[in-house]
């Protein structure tokens, strides 16, 4: 498979964080990397991936309180997911518990 094949991977069969950082990210195809294929063969876990992720953003949201460091506009990066190009700046807190009784 792809994920293995040396003209994308240095040492394919190890353990080798190298790999993603920017620098080889960028010297190799987009679609060298898949970690649940594509289409209509798509791997099953995807699907339950993104609901894992769907609850925790929940959960966090309701316990605590985000807020940007600076008014600066938060610019895409687009490669194999969307992601901030310089990051974001925030600052968290707790929120209040409430009981149920005070809902």
């Amino acid at each position: 498979g792809v994920h293995r094949d040396p003209r994308y991977w240095e040492q394919p069969d190890s353990f080798y964080p190298e790999h993603f950082t920017p620098e080889n990210e960028k010297s190799r195809p987009r679609m060298a990397y898949m970690p649940f294929g594509a289409g209509p063969r798509m791997c099953i876990g995807n699907h339950f991936a993104l609901m894992e992720m769907q609850l925790l953003l929940a959960l966090l949201v309701r316990r605590f309180h985000f807020e940007l460091v600076t008014n600066e506009p938060v610019v895409p990066q687009p490669l194999v997911t969307l992601k901030p190009k310089s990051g974001i700046k925030m600052r968290i807190g707790r929120r209040a518990v409430l009981s149920p009784a005070r809902l």
